[in-house]
C-alpha cells in the first residue's frame, strides 16, 4: 500500500474508536484529498482492468477505492452505518430514496464532483446514477463489513421492495441497469 493510503487507513482506523468518527473520518479526507496527487497513487494499485481496490475489511471498518465508468447505474440500497464518500476526481451522483411502507421512493439526485466529500448517514438510502461520459474516482470509508455486513438492505430496481442485501445480485442489476442506460 502506497504511503497516503497506508497513514489514511491508520488514522481511519484510530478515529473508527471515536463517538463522531464520520465527522473526523471526513476531515481527514478532506485533507487527505487536498494534499494532491492521490488519483495517481490510488490508479497505480489498480491491477489492469480492475475497478476497485479494498484497503481494509474488518467488522467495524471497510475501506476501498473504486472506478465508477459513464452511465454506471445501480440499484437502491443502504450501508447500514455512516458512508464517507470522497471524490478523487471526475462525478459520483446518486439518487436519494425515503422508505414509505415496504417500498423506498426516489427523492432526489445528490452530484459530488472532485474534490469534495459527501457523508451519508447510517439510514441513507441510495443508487448511483453516473451520466454517461461521466467517470469518476472515489474512496468510501465505512463502519462496517460493508461487503457482508448481514443488515443491509436493498431494493428491488423495478418493484422498489426491499430485499436482504446480497453483493451479487447488486453486481447484477446494476450490469443490467447500466447496460439498459447505455
Amino acid at each position: 500500500m502506497a504511503e497516503k493510503m497506508t497513514n489514511f487507513v491508520a488514522e481511519c482506523r484510530a478515529l473508527r474508536t471515536q463517538p463522531d468518527w464520520p465527522a473526523k473520518v471526513a476531515s481527514a479526507m478532506k485533507r487527505l484529498l487536498a494534499a494532491g496527487d492521490l488519483s495517481t497513487e490510488l490508479r497505480s494499485e489498480l491491477e489492469p482492468g480492475q475497478l476497485a481496490k479494498i484497503y481494509v475489511q474488518s467488522p467495524d471498518l471497510t475501506i476501498y477505492s473504486v472506478w465508477s465508468e459513464g452511465g454506471l447505474r445501480g440499484p437502491p440500497h443502504d450501508h447500514a452505518t455512516d458512508a464517507i464518500i470522497g471524490l478523487v476526481e471526475g462525478v459520483e451522483q446518486y439518487k436519494t430514496y425515503e422508505l414509505n411502507g415496504e417500498r423506498c421512493v426516489e427523492t432526489g439526485l445528490k452530484r459530488v464532483t472532485a474534490p469534495a466529500v459527501a457523508v451519508l448517514g447510517q439510514e441513507a438510502i441510495h443508487a448511483m446514477w453516473n451520466e454517461p461520459g461521466e467517470t469518476g474516482l472515489s474512496l468510501h470509508v465505512y463502519g462496517n463489513a460493508h461487503f457482508e455486513a448481514p443488515d443491509r438492505r436493498m431494493w428491488n430496481p423495478d418493484t422498489y421492495v426491499e430485499t436482504a442485501f446480497d453483493h451479487r445480485q447488486q453486481f447484477k442489476w446494476t450490469k443490467e441497469l447500466t447496460a439498459a442506460a447505455g
